[in-house]
């Protein structure tokens, strides 16, 4: 991952640059350009024979050029061999130099202030450049940095020869004193040290004499390197605390090391101090702080408390507490917000609806009084009709006599009438009746609507009611009730009749406009769409509750299935030969020989005792069952073929009640229908089909009720087990299996769902049930039954009507006040038998079933020898005797399991056509419903969202005091303690993405929906808590730690960090049950850190190297170490050398952990796919 070290030999070339530069721009170019001034107060503290000499220096000597010191060839060499070990320490050992121009002007720049420069060519003179160390003096250094508290000896300093320069805190000038030099210590490397021992004296301040060499360096920049002073109750020179040999009697010199901050902390600025220059130091002013190293003062930030003097760091509490209130109002806002959203959109729709019903049943009570006018009407038209009749008898008997006495030849007009009576003399039945609609109904006008224009046309005709047809205006057709004229004295005039009531004349002319309009010309709002949808929901209550029929005589009569015609669908008959089924692993015969059909437009039940294989049949006629082997044929209409080329147009009702529980009843049927619905069905159609099976199952009370979870009680048992049926009834199937819709409802609302699947039965789908001892009445709902014994046999497939006429021919008498499936389950028992035939063996019913409808009986079956027979038991008991040894049984599981994962893969890559026409919506459709759901049901989870964020904010309180931040490892430790609480409340948090959903994930898998839509509209809802999280945790954490480095540095490397974790967390809960994948989630996080943090050998290193709370360690530490410059140089690189970082592998470490989350998220992905494909079918 990163380039280890293991020894300080990196550290060596980038001390000789940094003191090579120090000595080419410092003792060069920076002298020549400061001004000579007096001695600073400073030299109070030299001893006072160096004073003395101070104050009598010549004037000459201040203002002597440095550079006349120094030879120019000396120069321009020294400055070569700097630029080359400058090239060699950026190419080969840069693990802790970013940019090594920043880091030499952060550590050695000297400014304008260089009083500590002319203090000490005040004190030495023209020996000053002598004894600044040269290259091999700086590479012995650096090179054997780790044991400068004990050097290895030098030709200047040795076990022989150890004269006073060698001191601590001193130096000496170039020249060989009275010892003699020891050959048994010179090597290679102190070959060229030079040969330093003449005239020594105390270190310059701003400058370090390290113990064993004879020379001095300059301080970095954040060190504070005056001359130290003695004190007497420790025997030590402070503040670096070194001591002198007691018989040298030396005064104490100045600075003897620059190593990391645990070993000479004495060379480093106090905090809450700030050191502008490395003979300076100023006490921090109130609204700043100063950390250990600083050179200038840091300003507090916004409500930090910082009243005082010598403030070491800012107090961010205050901060973060506030960061804290904005995050929790912004929380606080979403929430309330987005509930007071979906409470308005809720409200709205709501009173559409209400809005809708209640005009569909106002327009049907005008509809009937509108008929009871048309009555009174046709009744009056009688009476008039009579009345005129005998009026015109007697008219006529008097113009007879008339006539007869008048003079005027025949044939003369007298002024009335004459041939046939006009008006309501006429009859229609030589008539077309007007406005009568024949042919194709009109583009745009369902039939329903046709229908009521062709009644409403019907009825207008007979009481002579004006109509439009095709937009023109029929003129009366009957003077009795039009005219508003007095009553003509001429008797061959119309009688007239008194009109009828307005108010069905206004009904008329609306429903002449509706369906002038057509459906086609609706607006479609959402007021429109639901009166819509109620109209014709009302109307088909309206059929039922006029002609006082029952449901079945309802669903049976011409009317309604006029009303029906053209909502067929597409129609599927199964019919199977010799079906059955074996368990791959085991061999156990599951179905044995099962042979018959089912039909559309018919409601079949399948009906046995436990364990007779009734669940395993719908499953094998669905494409369900997987890990077996199926022997016979299934036919799809007469062809055969995989009925999952049908799926879009199949539902499934499962046992269990697979509901989302965090949605409304009506939220999720409506999730159901938008993505398992034709694409291309209007809006309204789509609305009709859901508020018509809501109010057929009896929901509409409930529709806007939470179904609710285990945690949260919502809807009762038997209301949920309605909403389980409905989800499958509003996609429209063509096949719906429905395994056990009525277990645990009472009579009421068993039959409500019964009545629903004769529905359906009557559009032309085949509807197959799963029942358990229904009642007699539920019982008789049904068109076909199907009963199975134990072992898979079937004992009768055909009309329930005639299943009693089968069993007593087979001397099964039902006996009185006996509910006749009870009895039938029973007798597939064993526990009833015939009186006639009380040795009748039960066994042989599927034989007898077989010889009845005339099948071929399989040689098993042959001679009455069943599976469950006596004679079979007794041949199977010889082989289960037989005892298997230890690795027969582990062989025999591990083929087992072999064989059921492998049928699996075999299953996940498999493809089939789609051949069921239907359209549904595609990838992005689904991604935005899937995604609005989603992002629906965690607004409704808010409470326990704002219960990890509470954890988290404890997790940041308790890491951000606790933890063991010191600034000797750049603050390592705190952050190991980071990765642990954040990866694991994270992880933990996580799993409940897919743990809770992994059933409803299953049975919408298998109803066709797109899987990785599924996935990755999971994934974005929850990035939200991706970018939260960090905040929520960082808020506490970073203001209580007050690290170094920046909060948005913290913040990008935590939020990289929670990405990994959560696709982590992904796996874990998709691949495992929800126990363990809580217990690996603590695990991990854990083991991984402690294998980082602990010592790395063999194979544990290869596995901290791949570790992600490696990686995330290492840019926090890199993130902080970037804020450690000056003084802080040689402890940044130590802590980065034992660690073996690289300064430069920060976004590195961020995209490996991004790298770590998306490769997560596609073995998630993967393993969504592939796991548990069985349950996906």
């Amino acid at each position: 991952m990163v380039i280890r070290f293991s020894g300080m030999a990196p550290l060596v070339g980038l001390r000789l640059v940094i003191v090579g530069l120090v000595l080419i721009f410092g003792t060069s170019s920076l002298l020549v350009k400061a001004q000579l001034t007096p001695p600073s107060p400073l030299t109070s503290a030299l001893p006072p024979s160096i004073q003395d000499a101070l104050e009598t220096a010549p004037p000459a000597v201040f203002r002597a050029d440095i550079r006349e010191l120094i030879p120019k060839d000396m120069l321009d060499n020294f400055t070569l061999s700097v630029d080359q070990i400058t090239a060699q320490v950026a190419n080969n050992y840069s693990f802790c130099i970013q940019d090594i121009e920043a880091d030499k002007r952060s550590t050695f720049e000297v400014n304008q202030n260089s009083t500590f420069l002319r203090e000490c060519r005040a004190l030495l003179g023209d020996t000053f450049v002598d004894r600044v160390c040269q290259q091999s003096e700086i590479e012995f250094y650096f090179k054997n940095i780790a044991r400068m508290k004990n050097p290895p000896p030098t030709p200047n300093c040795n076990p022989f020869s150890w004269p006073t320069a060698c001191e601590p805190g001193w130096a000496g000038l170039e020249g060989v004193n009275s010892s003699s030099f020891v050959d048994s210590v010179y090597t290679e490397e102190t070959d060229l040290i030079p040969l330093r021992t003449v005239d020594p004296q105390p270190c310059c301040a701003g400058f370090f004499c390290p113990r064993g060499l004879t020379c001095m360096m300059p301080c970095p920049l954040g060190a504070y390197c005056p001359l130290a002073r003695y004190e007497e109750s420790s025997g030590s020179c402070q503040p670096y605390g070194y001591q002198l040999k007691p018989e040298s009697n030396l005064a104490c010199g100045g600075a003897d090391l620059w190593l990391t901050f645990h070993d000479s902390r004495g060379i480093f600025c106090e905090a809450g101090s700030h050191c502008p220059t490395t003979t300076e130091k100023e006490l921090c002013e109130p609204g700043n702080y100063c950390r250990a190293g600083s050179t200038d003062e840091n300003k507090c930030s916004f409500l930090s408390q910082c009243q005082g003097e010598g403030r070491k760091s800012q107090n961010l509490k205050g901060s973060g507490i506030l960061l804290l209130v904005v995050l929790f109002i912004l929380l606080l806002l979403i929430y309330n917000c987005s509930e007071h959203l979906l409470h308005i959109r809720q409200r709205r729709k709501s009173k559409a609806r209400e809005v809708a019903a209640r005009e569909a049943r106002e327009h049907l009570t005008a509809v009937e009084r509108w008929k009871r006018a048309k009555e009174a009407a046709t009744k009056a038209r009688k009476q008039a009709i009579r009345f005129s009749g005998e009026l015109t008898r007697q008219l006529s008997r008097k113009k007879s006599k008339a006539v007869a006495d008048d003079p005027r030849p025949p044939g003369a007009s007298s002024g009335h009438r004459s041939g046939p009576l006009p008006g309501p003399y006429q009859t229609h039945a030589s008539k077309p009746r007007a406005g009568a609609h024949s042919g194709p109904l009109p583009l745009g006008v369902s039939a329903p609507i046709q229908e009521e224009k062709e009644m409403i046309e019907q009825e207008s005709h007979l009481l002579a009611i004006p109509i439009t047809n095709q937009g023109q205006h029929v003129t009366w057709s009957n003077d009795l009730i039009t005219s508003e004229t007095p009553v003509s004295l001429d008797l061959y005039d119309p009688v007239h009749v008194p009109a009828v009531d307005e108010e069905f004349a206004s009904v008329v002319r609306e429903f002449e406009l509706r369906v002038d309009s057509g459906p086609s010309n609706l607006s479609h709002t959402r007021s429109q769409i639901y009166k819509y949808a109620y109209g014709q929901i009302e109307r088909e209550k309206q059929t039922q509750q006029m002609r006082g029929m029952g449901f079945k005589e309802v669903i049976s009569s011409d009317g309604f299935r006029d009303m029906m015609e053209g909502a067929g669908r597409f129609r599927i008959e199964l019919s199977f030969v010799d079906l059955s089924l074996i368990l791959k692993g085991s061999g156990r015969r599951i179905l044995s020989h099962v042979t018959g059909k089912f039909s559309p437009c018919r409601v079949s039940a399948v009906m046995g005792p436990s364990g007779a294989g009734k669940t395993t049949f719908l499953n094998a006629l669905a494409g369900k069952e997987t890990g077996s082997r199926i022997t016979g044929q299934v036919f799809i209409n007469g062809h055969p073929g995989s009925i999952q080329s049908y799926k879009r147009i199949i539902g499934f009702v499962p046992q269990d009640d697979i509901v989302h529980g965090t949605l409304t009843v009506e939220e999720n049927l409506w999730f159901s229908a938008k993505y398992r619905l034709p694409v291309g069905m209007p809006k309204r159609e789509r609305v009709l089909i859901v508020e018509r099976i809501i109010n057929t199952l009896g929901l509409h009370s409930i529709r806007d009720s939470l179904v609710g979870t285990v945690e949260k009680r919502g809807i009762s048992g038997g209301q949920r087990k309605r909403v389980n049926v409905a989800m499958e009834l509003v996609i429209e199937p063509s096949l719906l299996i429905l395994d056990e819709p009525t277990s645990g409802l009472d009579s009421t609302s068993s039959r409500l769902v019964l009545q629903a699947l004769r529905r359906e039965a009557l559009l032309g789908v085949n509807v197959c049930v799963v029942l358990h001892q229904p009642s007699y009445g539920l019982f008789r709902m049904f068109d076909d039954v199907m009963l199975l014994a134990k072992g898979g046999f079937t004992v009768y497939l055909g009309p329930v009507d005639e299943i009693e006429e089968y069993f007593q021919s087979l001397n099964f008498e039902v006996p009185d006040r006996i509910n006749p499936p009870d009895y039938f389950m029973d007798v597939l028992e064993g526990a009833a038998v015939p009186e006639r035939d009380p040795t009748f063996d039960v066994t042989t019913l599927p034989v007898l079933w077989m010889c009845h409808k005339g099948y071929r009986i399989p040689p098993d079956l042959q001679d009455g020898a069943t599976q469950n027979g006596k004679k079979r038991r007794k041949l199977d008991d010889p082989m289960r005797s037989i005892k298997k040894t230890f690795t027969q049984d582990a062989w025999d599981d591990l083929r087992v399991y072999m064989v059921v994962t492998w049928d699996a893969i075999e299953g996940a890559f498999s493809r089939v056509k789609d051949l069921s026409g239907r359209r549904t919506p595609g990838f992005l459709s689904q991604f935005r419903l899937v995604l609005g759901r989603v992002a629906k049901q965690r607004f409704r989870e808010a409470r326990l969202f704002a219960q990890d964020y509470i954890i988290l904010l404890l997790a940041g309180i308790c890491m951000g005091v606790m933890a063991d931040w010191t600034d000797s490892n750049l603050g390592s430790k705190g952050y190991t303690y980071t990765i642990i609480a954040v990866s694991l409340l994270v992880m933990i948090a996580s799993l409940r993405t897919f743990t809770t959903d992994k059933l409803n994930f299953w049975r919408e898998s298998a109803s066709g929906i797109n899987r990785l839509s599924f996935f990755l509209a999971k994934d974005t809802v929850d990035h939200f808590n991706t970018v939260i999280k960090p905040v929520v945790y960082l808020s506490m954490f970073y203001f209580f730690n007050d690290p170094r480095s920046t909060f948005a540095s913290n913040y990008v490397i935590t939020l990289a960090l929670v990405y990994c974790v959560t696709g982590i967390a992904y796996v874990l809960a998709i691949v495992m049950n929800p126990a363990p994948a809580q217990l690996f989630s603590v695990f991990i996080p854990v083991v991984a850190t402690l294998i980082v943090t602990g010592s790395r050998t063999g194979t544990m290193s290869y596995v901290a190297d791949i570790s992600f709370a490696e990686w995330a360690l290492e840019a926090y530490v890199i993130a902080n170490a970037e804020r450690y410059t000056g003084v802080w140089l040689i402890t940044r690189c130590g802590v980065m050398r034992d660690k073996g970082y690289d300064i430069g592998n920060k976004y590195l470490c961020i995209g490996v952990l991004i790298a770590y989350g998306i490769a997560a998220r596609i073995i998630a992905l993967l393993c969504l796919l592939l796991c548990n494909r069985k349950r996906q079918k």
